[in-house]
């Protein structure tokens, strides 16, 4: 497992199987990036069989972990030269902060007391710990606990590290601060990451490239830009880009644009995705922000432009530098809109008529699932 340039990537996972008869895994960690993998099914500990797993914990399935171009599939605990930090990865709570990060360099063995010393003293000022180096966990903030915690893992010096769900319980501050370490970390020392997150703006902000899974299922993997514009699936589009999805049904397809007649009766257009055919029932998907927003000085009649859905205003939130505006169309389907806060206040009174739309580019129409039954 190897880029292009020849050199062995931190970690790679290939068809990885870590439940019975579950989907297999394909993900590659670059040197110095962070892969986001952003879980949107219902079950929050959908992670932790995967962590087990890359940590050894757990046997796979089937398929092969390597980490610096070395199979690891079945090397024991400690000994893959990959970190996990997780709930279930607790600092000792009878040693202090220094202690927690001498234990596993003390368990590998092979270093001095002097480069020992050396090597905590400098991952505690890397990581901001000196004013702790003393206190027990007990003591230590959510924050200080998670820098604890990752500067037990990077003493060692792994190749990769894989964060589930870091970041829970924090407040948005810590949050923060936390992540701006992180982006730190991988520009001082090239840190290699794997997150495993169910927050979209973690994964955003720290991912270069972003897998979407749900039910232990990798949705699609690509850039933030790509998951947002092109979406593969519906399910992709409403969790991660927080698109509409509307009904239609398709009334001709050319190239890779479709034309679609709403249940309301309007006519609309969308970039087809793969598999869609003319007759067929479709989920259009388009991101909030992707929408155009009038306010005509005169109610809209049935002779609107072709595309402009006519709805009435159902609410409207200031949410610091934009405005989140709900419609409703004809046929009671709502929709929301993110626009600048431009409008003035006698506009944004609910009830008042609107006109909705968008460009065929920033819309994906997928075939229902109804489709292949």
């Amino acid at each position: 497992m190897h880029t292009a340039h020849g050199l062995p990537l931190p970690l790679t996972l290939s068809n990885l199987v870590i439940q019975p008869s579950g989907p297999s895994l394909s993900v590659q960690v670059p040197h110095g990036q962070c892969v986001a993998l952003l879980g949107i099914g219902p079950n929050l500990q959908d992670f932790t069989p995967l962590a087990r797993t890359l940590a050894g914990h757990t046997p796979a399935q089937s398929g092969q972990i390597f980490v610096n171009g070395q199979n690891v599939t079945t090397a024991p605990v400690g000994q893959r030269k990959l970190g996990l930090l997780s709930p279930h990865s607790p600092l000792f709570s009878h040693l202090s902060v220094t202690q927690n990060i001498l234990f596993p360099l003390k368990a590998e063995g092979g270093l001095s007391q002097a480069a020992m010393t050396y090597r905590t003293a400098e991952i505690l000022a890397l990581m901001g710990l000196d004013a702790v180096r003393n206190a027990t966990p007990v003591t230590l903030n959510a924050e200080q606990t998670f820098r604890a915690q990752l500067a037990r893992l990077l003493v060692v010096r792994p190749s990769a590290v894989v964060l589930e769900t870091p970041f829970t319980g924090m407040d948005h501050s810590s949050t923060m601060r936390l992540i701006t370490l992180l982006e730190k970390l991988q520009r001082a020392i090239g840190l290699s990451t794997l997150l495993l997150t169910h927050n979209r703006t973690e994964a955003l902000l720290l991912g270069e490239q972003l897998g979407i899974m749900q039910n232990g299922a990798l949705l699609q993997l690509g850039s933030p830009a790509t998951l947002l514009q092109r979406p593969t699936s519906e399910a992709v589009a409403t969790a991660f880009g927080e698109a509409n999805a509307l009904t239609g049904k398709v009334l001709y397809l050319e190239d890779d644009c479709a034309e679609l007649r709403l249940p309301s009766g309007e006519v609309v257009e969308a970039m087809a995705a793969t598999g869609l055919e003319e007759n067929d029932l479709a989920t259009i998907c388009i991101a909030p922000d992707r929408l155009s927003v009038m306010f005509p000085r005169t109610a809209p009649t049935e002779s609107a432009e072709p595309g402009m859905l006519v709805c009435s205003l159902v609410s409207a939130r200031h949410i610091g530098t934009s405005i989140h505006l709900r419609f409703r169309l004809h046929d009671g389907t709502e929709i929301l809109a993110h626009r600048p806060p431009v409008h003035l206040p006698k506009e944004l009174e609910p009830g008042r008529l609107a006109l909705v739309a968008w460009q065929a580019g920033s819309a994906t129409a997928f075939p229902m699932d109804q489709k292949s039954g």
